[in-house]
């Protein structure tokens, strides 16, 4: 066989090929023709030569050189390897059965290509044995080029799933239908990820075979996680809202009843009694009983009014609004304050005054209520494109991986819906310290809630 293969290559190269002996199929009869006419002008030159006198050996040499071209052009035609001849010559040698459609290996190498060049797994598979796989499908199974060639399809499935795996693959061409939606797969490594099979029945080397695209769903897993923690972080923090927003209205219902209206009633019992006084000092002296008591009523309406929205944030803008708060907040509790507050180039939207100072007012809670921070150190500064604010206390601190409270959670809503953001360092023992970065212009449209946080 080596020795056949290597006269046919032997010939390949000396012969010509015959594409271009077809190029010369009008050049015999042009040449054989010229021969002829070469024939009689040497015919004619010797009658020249003999004055006119025709040689008796003249006409038979003629003859014989006539017969003599024909047939020299004649054996090179017979010779000449015609179209018959030239297809065993292109043909491949090949120990297996041709293929009768010329386009099946340009199929073949397109679909190979388009595989190729999706980003998902594809997998190729005969029977129950992988011919093809992809370079997306080798690299999400964690295996070389070429590696997972001939291997059992069954191997790339998870022990739990894999039956089903091979009832589906095992069943008919007719009725396999579609594979499990999703399979636990198993990589080159041993890890196991999820992921979601569609597959199509196809032709591969002229028999059946099997397409099969593999999508790795670890991301999507991960970010549908991640979605559905954030809707129970948003529920529980729509809750936390709304109980304070009812704790707040409780709290300012029974400060106008219990303190206000206890005032202003105390107000009309002294105004009844200096009407009914005729004595002028003891009506003097109830009248400033009334004036007492109206100077306390406002003092406790005006801290009401404060808690509510301090007045400040919109008169004087937001750095007036924290300096005073902190100092008003931090003094009564005995808690050392440092401020260190820079006049703002511009000012920003309201909304996101309203976000840092409410950012700032739970800040500052939590080191009063529950970090029982001795000082707390309060910074607002430029940062260029926005503003950062931070609040640093040397309180108990606590671990950021294990905090269950919506303080931080509400914190992180008002920054977010400004287009800012609120970073939380803390450690047992070392305090807490918390940077936020906020725009000069708020990104979303309409304020955020004004509750101030818990």
């Amino acid at each position: 066989m080596a020795s056949g293969q290597h006269t046919i290559d032997a010939t390949r190269r000396h012969r010509i090929p015959p594409g271009r002996l077809a190029g010369f199929r009008w050049q015999f009869p042009l040449l054989h023709l010229a021969l002829g006419l070469v024939w009689f002008a040497v015919a004619a030159f010797v009658l020249q030569r003999s004055g006119g006198a025709t040689p008796p050996w003249m006409w038979p040499s003629l003859a014989a050189a006539l017969l003599a071209t024909t047939a020299i052009v004649a054996a090179w035609t017979r010779w000449r390897p015609g179209p018959a001849d030239a297809s065993p010559v292109h043909a491949p040698a090949s120990s297996g059965p041709a293929n009768p459609d010329p386009l099946a290996d340009t199929r073949g190498h397109e679909l190979r290509e388009l595989m190729r060049l999706l980003p998902d797994g594809v997998l190729l598979l005969v029977e129950d044995r992988v011919a093809y796989a992809n370079p997306a499908c080798e690299a999400m199974f964690g295996h070389a080029a070429g590696a997972l060639d001939g291997l059992p399809a069954g191997d790339l499935v998870d022990g739990g799933d894999r039956a089903g795996f091979d009832t589906w693959l095992r069943a008919p061409v007719a009725g396999a239908g579609e594979p499990p939606a999703s399979l636990r797969m198993r990589r080159h490594d041993g890890s196991v990820f999820r992921a979601a099979l569609t597959a199509a029945q196809t032709e591969h080397e002229a028999g059946p075979c099997t397409l099969l695209v593999v999508r790795d769903l670890t991301d999507a897993e991960r970010m549908r996680d991640d979605l559905a923690a954030g809707n129970r972080e948003l529920q529980a923090l729509a809750a936390r809202v709304f109980t304070l927003q009812e704790d707040e209205r409780r709290a300012i219902s029974r400060e106008l009843h219990d303190d206000i209206g206890q005032s202003v009633t105390a107000m009309k019992m002294a105004a009844v009694s200096a009407l009914d006084e005729a004595d002028a000092q003891r009506r003097r002296d109830d009248l400033e009983d009334i004036l007492v008591l109206a100077d306390a009523t406002l003092e406790r309406l005006r801290d009401i009014s404060i808690l509510l929205r301090p007045p400040q944030l919109d008169a004087l803008g937001l750095e007036a609004a924290l300096r005073w708060h902190a100092e008003r907040m931090l003094r009564n509790a005995g808690i050392a304050a440092e401020l260190d507050i820079d006049a703002l180039p511009r000012r920003p939207d309201p909304e996101v005054e309203q976000a840092c100072f409410r950012i700032a007012q739970e800040a500052l809670t939590n080191a009063m209520r529950h970090a029982g921070a001795a000082r707390v150190e309060l910074r607002l500064r430029d940062a260029g494109d926005g503003l950062r604010l931070r609040v640093r206390d040397d309180g108990r601190g606590f671990s950021p991986a294990a905090a269950h409270g919506l303080g931080l959670v509400i914190m992180r809503e008002r920054a977010h819906g400004t287009g800012g953001r609120v970073d939380v360092a803390s450690t047992p023992g070392a305090g807490t310290h918390i940077d936020a970065w906020l725009p000069y212009a708020s990104a979303v449209a309409g304020p955020p809630g004004g509750a101030a946080g818990g």
